[in-house]
Parts: structure tokens; sequence; C-alpha cells
């Protein structure tokens, strides 16, 4: 198909391109913009589906139409006014929690993985499940816990997450700005190979064409990191260490 002839296609890819464009240049500064206006909605939406459903239900007697849409509307203000508030506090704990969970268990790993895995993994033949062969309980009963020496692996690990999750929280903008950024760079690596297609004079046709690709992935992020660290870097309220 042409591009004449698929107008409505070439202005969604165009749209696509776009917003990953803006995520790419822009993730830093539109940061609490997106948590603001998804705590909105995510807000409204939750405030809209408890006056609508639950609170009917759990009221004594029948609620009319006129009762429901007031409940409905009455909460889907007030979850809206609570999700504004609630939803980019919760990211950034979310943001602290995960940093916290990785760090601790990559440091464990790194550090007793091979006689926890001994102790834990026991595979019953070359093709079974990985999944079926782990047995936790073996691990709690192995005695593994009492041992000194796995003691202060674990303490190490618990203090290498605590502070990645300290620093994280610290640091909270820019890795949301960067999910932001790589969000965008997926968006440009899906629509790059269907801008090259249509450039080289080939029908229009995304869903034979729109395969990301990883080497535009990784342009586009490191591009996009790299453009919001120039702008950002050096400014005194920003989260960036200074450029230089």
């Amino acid at each position: 198909m042409s591009l004449a002839e698929t107008p409505v296609v070439f202005a969604l890819l165009c749209v696509n391109t776009l917003v990953g464009g803006v995520l790419v240049a822009a993730a830093y500064d539109l940061t609490d913009r997106v948590l603001g206006w998804t705590g909105w909605i995510a807000g409204a939406a939750g405030g809209g589906v408890v006056g609508w459903i639950v609170v009917p239900r759990v009221a004594s007697g029948t609620v009319s139409t006129g009762g429901r849409i007031g409940f409905a509307a009455s909460l889907v203000l007030i979850g809206a006014f609570l999700g504004r508030g609630l939803v980019p506090l919760v990211a950034r704990f979310a943001v602290a929690i995960s940093a916290f969970l990785f760090s601790t268990l990559a440091t464990l790993v790194l550090t007793v993985g091979e006689s926890v895995l001994g102790r834990v993994y026991d595979p019953a033949g070359s093709e079974a499940p990985v999944v079926e062969a782990i047995d936790p309980a073996a691990l709690a009963g192995s005695g593994l816990f009492a041992r000194p020496e796995f003691q202060r692996f674990l303490l190490a690990s618990l203090f290498v997450g605590i502070v990645a999750g300290i620093l994280a929280m610290r640091y909270a903008d820019p890795i949301m700005s960067l999910a932001l950024t790589g969000l965008g760079a997926g968006v440009l690596a899906t629509a790059y190979p269907v801008w090259r297609a249509v450039l080289a004079g080939e029908a229009l046709a995304i869903t034979q064409q729109a395969a990301p690709s990883t080497p535009a992935f990784l342009a586009f992020l490191i591009g996009g990191a790299a453009i919001q660290y120039l702008r950002h870097g050096g400014d005194g309220d920003s989260a960036f260490p200074a450029a230089g």
C-alpha cells in the first residue's frame, strides 16, 4: 500500500515517531508530568471502579443508577487527587526497593552462588525444566544460614542493597527518566525499519516492517541519555552530576 492509500497508518507512524522522539530528547523534563498524569488517570480510574462497582455491592439495599453515578463521580475526583499525590511517591519507592532487591540478590549470588545452587538445584535429567529442578526447601534445611561465612556474605549483600536503595531514591528522577528514554528508544527502534522501507520506496506495511532494531535502540538510548545529560548535567537543581 502506498502512503496515499494509507493516510491513517502513515499518520499513526508519524505520531509514534514524534512521541518516541520527544521521550528520547526530553524524558527528564517529562518525568514529573508523566508521573502526575499517571497518578491522575490511575486514581480516577480506581475511584470510578470503586464508586460504580464496589460501593453499591457493599451498600445496604438497592442502589439506583443515579446513586451509582453519584458514587462514581465523587470517588473519581477523590481518587484522582489521591493518585496524583501517591503515584509519584510510590514510583520513587518502587525504584529504591527494586534497586535494593536486585543489588542484594546479585551480590549474594556473586559471593555464594555456587554453594547455594549446589544445595537447591538438583536436575532430574538433562531435559528437566529449571524451575522444577529447584528445591527451595533444601536450602532451609541445609543449615547454610547458620554458617558464619554465609552470614557475613549475607550481611555484606544487605549492606550493598541498602546503599543501592538509598542511591536509587536519591537519583530516582534520572533513573525514571532513563526508563522513559528507553521507552522512547524502543518506539523509535520499531519505527526505524518502517521509515527506512518507506524512504526506499517500498509499500507501507507496518505489521511486516516494524521489527525492532537492536542497534537503532542502543543508538537512540545512548543518544537520548547524552542529550539530556548535556542539557541538565550542569543545572544546580538537577539530580544529574555536574558536567565537567
